[in-house]
C-alpha cells in the first residue's frame, strides 16, 4: 500500500513538474516575443541633420581661369598653404587655410599683408544635411556620426596642421596623430555601413558612397610622401577635399 502511494506521488510531483515547465516556457516565449516586438517597434521617422556654418579661408590668389588657379596652386603649396583651388561662379580661388573664427583669419591675413603677401578671406557656407528616415535609436546616433564627421575632421586636421605649422609636432609624430583621427573616422564609417547596409535607400547609398571618398582622402595622406611639398600643405590641402565632400553631399541629397 504505501508503494502504491510512493508511485502516485511520484507521478503528481512529475506531472506538477512538467506543467511548472511548460509554464516557464511559455512565460520565456512571451518574453523573448515581447523584447523582440519591442525592439522591432522600437524605429520611429526621425530628422537628423548637421548643422550650418561657416568657415573663413585665406585666399592668395584668384583667377578666371582654372589653367591658372592650377599654377598658382602650385607656388601656394610651397608656401606651406593648400593650394587647394576653390570654385565660384565667378572665380577661381587659390586657398591657404581655413578657420572656424573670422578673428582667426583676420589675425592671418593681417600677418601675411605685413609681410608683403596680398591675400583675402574668403567666406565658405555649409548648409545643414537633413535625412529622414524610420530609425532606431542605434541607427539615428550612426546617421548622425555620419553626416557630422566631415567638419569633425576638419577640426582633427586643422589642429594636425597647427602642431605641424608650429613645430609643437614632427612629421612622424603628427602621422601617428594622423592614425589616430583615421581610426576614429573607420569607427565612425564601420558602424554607419554595419547598421544601413541591409536598408540602403538613395540618401543612404550617397552618404556610404561619401565616406568611402573620404575614406580614400585619408589613405592618400597617411601615404603622402613628396619631398617638394611641406607635409602640412598636404593636411591643409586633405581638410578642403574633405569639406568639399560635405557640399557635395548637400548638392546630392536635399
Amino acid at each position: 500500500m504505501t508503494k502504491i502511494f510512493k508511485n502516485r506521488g511520484a507521478k503528481i510531483f512529475s506531472a506538477v513538474c512538467l506543467l511548472v515547465c511548460l509554464a516557464l516556457s511559455v512565460s520565456l516565449a512571451d518574453l523573448f516575443s515581447s523584447i523582440i516586438t519591442t525592439n522591432a517597434f522600437s524605429a520611429s521617422t526621425s530628422k537628423i541633420k548637421s548643422e550650418n556654418f561657416s568657415l573663413y579661408a585665406i585666399s592668395l590668389y584668384s583667377t578666371t581661369t582654372q589653367n591658372q588657379a592650377q599654377t598658382l596652386s602650385q607656388n601656394a603649396n610651397q608656401k606651406n598653404s593648400a593650394g587647394y583651388i576653390y570654385q565660384t561662379d565667378t572665380a577661381f580661388y587659390v586657398l591657404a587655410s581655413a578657420y572656424e573664427n573670422i578673428s582667426d583669419a583676420q589675425k592671418v591675413e593681417t600677418n601675411l599683408k605685413n609681410s608683403n603677401t596680398s591675400c583675402e578671406i574668403i567666406e565658405i557656407k555649409f548648409p545643414k544635411i537633413e535625412v529622414s528616415l524610420s530609425m532606431t535609436p542605434e541607427e539615428k546616433t550612426a546617421l548622425e556620426n555620419a553626416v557630422c564627421v566631415y567638419r569633425n575632421m576638419y577640426k582633427k586636421l586643422y589642429d594636425l596642421s597647427v602642431s605641424v605649422d608650429t613645430n609643437l609636432l614632427n612629421e612622424i609624430e603628427s602621422k601617428v596623430e594622423l592614425s589616430s583621427i583615421i581610426s576614429t573616422f573607420t569607427k565612425i564609417k564601420s558602424e554607419f555601413e554595419a547598421l544601413f547596409n541591409l536598408k540602403i535607400n538613395t540618401s543612404l547609398l550617397e552618404i556610404k558612397l561619401s565616406l568611402e571618398n573620404v575614406e580614400q582622402i585619408l589613405d592618400n595622406l597617411a601615404k603622402f610622401s613628396d619631398s617638394q611639398t611641406p607635409y602640412c600643405s598636404q593636411i591643409k590641402h586633405c581638410y578642403f577635399e574633405i569639406l568639399a565632400q560635405q557640399l557635395l553631399l548637400y548638392n546630392t541629397i536635399n
